[in-house]
């Protein structure tokens, strides 16, 4: 069983905006609370169905352009268009009409016809307009309210030609904070490690799998990758020098130090704390799997598991107040919490012949983890309110290292169900299974915050 943990986004080129926006109310229903149920039965198959969020129906016109527009600014406003639709369809909270209920509504001299997409069930509009300018792309993003007929947002976002994909991002992402208050997952990225001949280097990409960038080149081992909550450094242990060391990329200036305190130097799973000074891992050097605080400051670390038993995968709670992690220490691996400085230690699951793996859902309201049972590992969530726990994935083979989205709606993790291992994401629910296409084999996701 492979362990890995990690979190947030490399730095991609800016792109300048001058921002307009008015909230509006979202559309969450929450989820009827479900009755308690022991975590140590030993059948757990449950699998999480349905939704519980009431869709919000948008319509995504063409952006507009002048005739003169070379054939690169028309294929950047396609794409454009394109990457907003499969980003609002993808988070779940929207319904993005098809543009063939409404290729009969006629636009004349820009002006929308409200009425007849309110007609039609469209209570958002995305308008706007690409035109080329001297940064290479000047796009303006429009989102209306069909019934008032009222801008709900608005912003102009400039930059070059080849960031079309990151403009449609932000324009996505505006779009789901206008409805909702908070950030979506469309400027998220995803990393990996991915094979690449006999070695395994750390990539990342953006959440949906374009834009793949490879970070080691060191033809090693490297493995266990985890973003910092700012994302833009990355924390990962390599085998470069012989034996498992921690060692941090900065996303700024590409630089990579050796992170491992003296003592340490076995490192395995580092996982950051939520305010990105402390980096807890796990580490053999004295024998036994234990698990460590490092202070990324000073280089200095402590020691805060003492168990017979092994302990690793350790990741923070995302009020930093708490660590779950994963020990043998009762006789096979299960799933554990403590609070940070290593005090009351109480046992989470003790279901199956074995739990790794665990993550915290943004909101610390549940706990995904891999559950191994009949020789398969499955994703499992726990949750901490009811004591229930529900299992996500079943008969696809192995599904290991699951990790929650920023928005806490979706889970990425991998999976050998086509043969070998592969980077799936899927929503928070267990439905909408989805691989993301890559040109290797892909362990250890970890998805930026």
């Amino acid at each position: 069983m492979k362990t890995g943990v990690s979190r947030r986004t490399i730095g991609v080129a800016a792109v300048l905006a001058a921002f307009m926006a008015v909230p509006l109310v979202p559309f969450a229903e929450p989820a009827p609370r479900q009755a308690h149920e022991d975590p140590n039965r030993a059948d757990i198959d449950v699998v999480v169905s349905g939704t519980a969020m009431r869709q919000i129906p948008i319509a995504i016109l063409p952006f507009v352009l002048a005739p003169q527009e070379p054939a690169a600014i028309r294929d950047a406003s396609d794409l454009i268009r394109k990457v907003i639709s499969d980003d609002l369809s993808y988070s779940g909270l929207f319904n993005v009409l098809p543009p063939s209920l409404y290729n009969a509504v006629t636009i004349i001299s820009g002006r929308v016809p409200f009425r007849d997409f309110a007609a039609l069930g469209a209570q958002g509009v995305v308008a706007g307009s690409t035109i080329r300018d001297s940064r290479g792309l000047a796009v303006e993003g429009l989102l209306y309210d069909s019934k008032t007929e009222q801008l709900v947002a608005g912003k102009r976002y400039r930059g070059d030609a080849a960031l079309a994909r990151d403009i449609a991002h932000r324009i996505s992402n505006d779009i789901t904070i206008a409805y909702t208050g908070k950030a979506g997952v469309s400027l998220s990225r995803i990393v990996m490690v991915g094979k690449v001949g006999g070695a395994k280097e750390i990539h990342v990409m953006d959440y949906d799998g374009a834009d793949i960038k490879q970070i080691t080149r060191n033809k090693s081992l490297n493995v266990s990758p985890a973003w910092s909550p700012d994302g833009k450094r990355l924390a990962f242990v390599s085998y470069r020098q012989g034996n498992p060391r921690l060692y941090i990329y900065n996303g700024d200036d590409g630089s990579l130090h050796d992170a491992s305190p003296s003592g340490s130097e076995l490192c395995i799973a580092p996982d950051w704390s939520p305010d990105g000074k402390r980096i807890a891992f796990s580490s053999s050097s004295a024998g036994e799997s234990e698990i460590y605080v490092l202070d990324v400051a000073t280089g200095r670390s402590r020691q805060i598991t003492f168990s017979r038993g092994a302990d690793t995968a350790p990741v923070w709670s995302p009020s930093g107040r708490e660590i779950a992690f994963t020990s043998d220490r009762s006789g096979k691996p299960m799933v554990y919490i403590m609070d940070a400085e290593g005090a009351n230690v109480r046992k989470l699951t003790g279901s199956g012949d074995a739990n790794d793996s665990p993550a915290w859902s943004p909101d610390g309201d549940k706990i995904a983890y891999a559950g191994e049972l009949n020789g398969r590992f499955d994703v499992m969530i726990y949750e901490i309110s009811t004591g229930r726990t529900l299992r996500l994935t079943q008969n696809a083979a192995n599904n290991e290292n699951p990790r929650w989205s920023r928005d806490g709606r979706h889970l990425v993790f991998s999976s050998n169900r086509t043969g070998i291992y592969r980077i799936y994401t899927m929503d928070a629910n267990g439905n909408r299974q989805e691989m993301i296409q890559t040109p290797f084999e892909a362990t250890m996701p970890d998805w930026s915050r």
